[in-house]
């Protein structure tokens, strides 16, 4: 028989008795005289068997005293990423409130990632009531060093003296509201992703200054909310364009259906040819007839909707919008946690303009009714 073939017959028989514990982990192997009288082969044929298994960590070489069974590598289960939640129908198709539809898209990322990965990803609801006043600390019990999380917006903001204290890995999605100064002395210890409005509504701006419009107004929900980015980036767009032209609508304390009565009020007083609106309000409509039409505006005010969702393209005509790929902020978020050298800092995320029928020029609308 040839010594390669000798070789690789030692190399598996001593493995094998290894495995079926004849020699037990932390033990020390008879030396190579014993071995070669035990398995009926020459020193010459030991010592090569030997090398092999200590190329494969199953012996180890220790100076003087011999080899050493070592001990087996036990993977370690990988610990899920955490996704913290208001409350348990957070995720519910049926509400349609912009938190939950951005936590769905957010989540989905955050899911594609980890299967990539072979993590799991456990939602965690933190409150039975969606109060961020109430929460139930009996739910982050299991928080410790090891845990991965992925907070969104400043609602988790009572959670973080715990996060920091059980010292965990955290992203944190933000929105460039002022509570990231708040909270900054926690915010550094972690990854932020910043989701940049003021620039988007910048970029909004622009893109309807470009088109020609020179008196653009905004109508959203929650502008009066201090430093709220949309109005920040809403207004240095304006004088970024150098517009004079400035107005705008908080419509937070106004029911959804007076929507129709609030921007035709609106515009009889501001009189404006664009307008940039939350599309929430604009599902509140629920009607075939022309987008112009049901905000009670005239048909060449060209509108754009300062969010992306599925009802946008459901419009007529489709509605213009800034899409935050939300999805891609969730991927983002996983493979940050995932990563072995997880490192505190900050990522910026823009959002990118979706162009639709509601804002195209009337050449172009001529060119389109041509075709």
């Amino acid at each position: 028989m040839r010594e390669p073939v000798k070789r690789l017959e030692l190399y598996e028989a001593i493995k094998r008795d290894i495995a079926n514990r004849i020699y037990l982990p932390g033990e020390f192997l008879p030396n190579e005289l014993e071995l070669a009288a035990k398995y009926g082969y020459a020193r010459n044929t030991v010592r090569p068997a030997l090398s092999m298994l200590e190329d494969e960590k199953i012996l180890e070489l220790m100076k003087g005293k011999g080899r050493r069974i070592c001990q087996p590598e036990v993977e370690k289960p990988q610990v899920p990423l955490t996704f913290l939640l208001p409350c348990a129908d957070f995720l519910s198709e049926t509400i349609q409130i912009p938190q939950s539809l951005h936590t769905r898209q957010i989540l989905q990322g955050v899911s594609q990632v980890a299967f990539e990965h072979n993590c799991r990803v456990q939602t965690v609801p933190v409150s039975s009531t969606n109060d961020q006043h109430n929460i139930d600390w009996g739910q982050l019990d299991f928080i410790d060093s090891t845990s991965k999380v992925i907070v969104t917006t400043h609602w988790y903001c009572n959670l973080l003296p715990l996060l920091k204290v059980r010292g965990c890995k955290v992203v944190h999605i933000e929105n460039q509201t002022y509570h990231t100064k708040l909270y900054a002395n926690y915010l550094k210890n972690w990854r932020v992703l910043t989701i940049d409005r003021i620039s988007a509504m910048e970029r909004a701006v622009k893109f309807l200054a470009d088109r020609g419009c020179e008196r653009i107004a905004l109508v959203r929900f929650g502008l009066s909310e201090k430093d709220h980015p949309v109005l920040s980036g809403y207004k240095s767009g304006l004088k970024k364009c150098g517009l004079q032209y400035c107005a705008w609508l908080d419509v937070e304390n106004y029911p959804n259906k007076a929507i129709t009565r609030l921007t035709a009020d609106f515009y009889q007083k501001n009189n404006f040819d664009a307008l940039i609106l939350d599309p929430y309000q604009v599902c509140m409509l629920r009607t075939q007839k022309s987008l112009n039409h049901c905000l009670a505006l005239p048909d060449n005010v060209k509108i754009m909707a300062d969010d992306e969702i599925g009802y946008n393209q459901r419009t007529f005509p489709s509605l213009s919008s800034l899409d935050y790929q939300y999805e891609e902020i969730g991927r983002a978020a996983a493979q940050y946690l995932l990563k072995e050298d997880f490192r505190p800092g900050n990522e910026i995320f823009p959002a990118k303009i979706i162009e639709r029928e509601s804002t195209i020029c009337e050449t172009e609308q001529l060119t389109l009714l041509a075709t």
